[in-house]
């Protein structure tokens, strides 16, 4: 029996949705989870070894290489992939790469040139040869390019399933039935069915547009969309130019604990599965996860560009010989083909525009301006809820040349913001908080290391299995509280 792999394919041709940092630090989470991880990065930008602090001039071999490869040879693994902590290797990518596709850049000369990415996977993927049902991966998580061409094929026919980030913004909603619709179109070329979900990123939760945007796209896809979102966290940016994933640069953030509770729903909810084609050598799924695949319209239909691409990548035609016709001719002709195209395309949308009656011409709406009423103030905070603040004093035992901070719900998990000063008349450090009624979550930074403070006997396990300290401030608690001395871990 063949081993099973699930293979995600992360794709959106929006850039800024979060697509590389999902790749990065999903893949992060499975092998965090015990679950062996290839990360493919398809995208010439090379984003994801830049993001795992690996110099692109230090590549040997990248994945351009293994695509080019001998579908029957064996891959040297230990020039192609890079490992990155426990469980986790990555497969790069160069800027190399973007010349792949091109008429003389190798890949759209081969016969079977939309699976090479699967036989890579396999081979990779294959364990020792007196182990043929053993495999060193269980998950592979594929970073796709920003656009439709042979390497976006190549991620959808290897692929188990798709997940598309979409980032709650006004264009973002807009494109997403754009993208769902160029993925199903894709899959139909591609002669399957691919499943998918959406994935909603870089949520600001305190954004009430963000929050609206967020609802009506759960509305448009209420059997897609993932019941997970990734807020909006600074320490996914620092993490990333800092070249670690994000649980363990910071293993308390927000987006942390988001990329940790996706890891565990993803890995408990995988899509139906059917036996997979001698070929294949990965499991097939037999429906989208989406809902049934509707007759789309001219606005959203990606048949255009991804038909274009189709066209050009040539996934129906067989290869004609290398003399069947000069290769300047034919690129031209290409070229040509693409540009009468894009003039359809365009002619078509004016078309369109110039009949629709809820569309005005601009000359006819610039109007003078009319005054903006301010945005009312901000109300400053009541004297009655300032007043319902306590002040908590958090101590920890560590060396006086300690740096000491404490991380919690009440500053983001900050691993800085609230040090701890070395008091030298009870040889410990200490700090005082204030904090509103409530349960806080907290743990102690240590020379950077996150510990549970072995003061406090009040735990809750978080997401990761690692014990957070708890403080429960209640609105009668008088004077200062300490949660080393208060029943039970908290004030009563």
């Amino acid at each position: 029996m063949r081993p099973y792999v699930r293979v995600v394919a992360i794709l959106n041709q929006k850039g800024g949705c979060g697509k590389t940092t999902t790749a990065i630090n999903l893949a992060s989470v499975l092998a965090r989870l015990d679950h062996p991880t290839l990360l493919v990065d398809l995208d010439p930008q090379s984003h994801c070894a830049a993001g795992l602090a690996i110099p692109e001039h230090r590549i040997d071999q990248h994945v351009g290489d293994a695509l080019l490869s001998d579908p029957d040879a064996p891959l040297d693994a230990t020039r192609l992939l890079w490992r990155i902590t426990k469980g986790l290797d990555l497969l790069p990518s160069t800027m190399r790469l973007a010349g792949l596709e091109a008429a003389r850049g190798g890949l759209a000369a081969v016969e079977d040139r939309d699976q090479r990415l699967q036989s890579v996977i396999r081979r990779l993927a294959a364990g020792p040869s007196d182990q043929p049902d053993a495999s060193r991966y269980e998950w592979v998580v594929i970073d796709c390019p920003p656009s439709i061409g042979l390497l976006t094929y190549n991620a959808l026919r290897a692929a188990t399933e798709a997940l598309i980030p979409v980032e709650t913004s006004y264009f973002a909603m807009k494109g997403a039935s754009k993208q769902v619709n160029t993925i199903r179109m894709l899959a139909r070329r591609l002669g399957g069915a691919t499943p998918y979900r959406l994935l909603a990123t870089m949520h600001d939760a305190s954004h009430p547009l963000a929050a609206s945007i967020l609802n009506e796209i759960g509305a448009q896809f209420p059997e897609s969309m993932a019941p997970v979102v990734i807020r909006l966290d600074q320490k996914l940016r620092e993490a990333t130019s800092l070249g670690q994933p994000v649980i363990e640069y910071a293993p308390m953030s927000t987006g942390a604990q988001d990329y940790a509770r996706l890891g565990t729903w993803i890995t408990a909810n995988p899509p139906a599965r059917r036996a997979a084609p001698e070929h294949a050598g990965i499991a097939v799924f037999e429906t989208p996860m989406g809902e049934a695949d509707p007759q789309t319209d001219d606005e959203n239909s990606p048949s255009t560009d991804a038909g274009a691409a189709a066209a050009h990548t040539g996934l129906n035609e067989r290869p004609a010989p290398a003399d069947a016709a000069d290769p300047v001719l034919s690129r031209a002709a290409e070229l040509a083909a693409r540009v009468r195209q894009l003039v359809h395309k365009s002619e078509t949308l004016q078309t369109r525009l110039a009949s629709d009656p809820n569309v005005t011409p601009a000359p006819d709406i610039l109007d003078e301006p009319k005054p903006v009423s301010p945005a009312p103030a901000s109300p400053p905070i009541s004297n009655e809820r300032a007043s319902e603040l306590r002040s908590v004093r958090f101590v920890c035992d560590a060396p006086a040349h300690s740096r000491v901070c404490v991380a919690g719900d009440f500053n983001g998990w900050s691993p800085d913001t609230h040090p701890l000063r070395w008091n030298e008349a009870s040889r410990c450090h200490e700090t005082t908080v204030a904090l509103p009624p409530g349960k806080t979550h907290y743990r102690l930074v240590v020379d950077g290391k996150w510990l549970t403070d072995e003061r406090n006997p009040d735990t809750e396990t978080n997401p990761f299995g690692q014990r957070n300290s708890v403080v429960i401030v209640r609105p009668s608690s008088p004077g200062m509280i300490d949660p080393t001395h208060a029943p039970g871990g908290s004030n009563a």
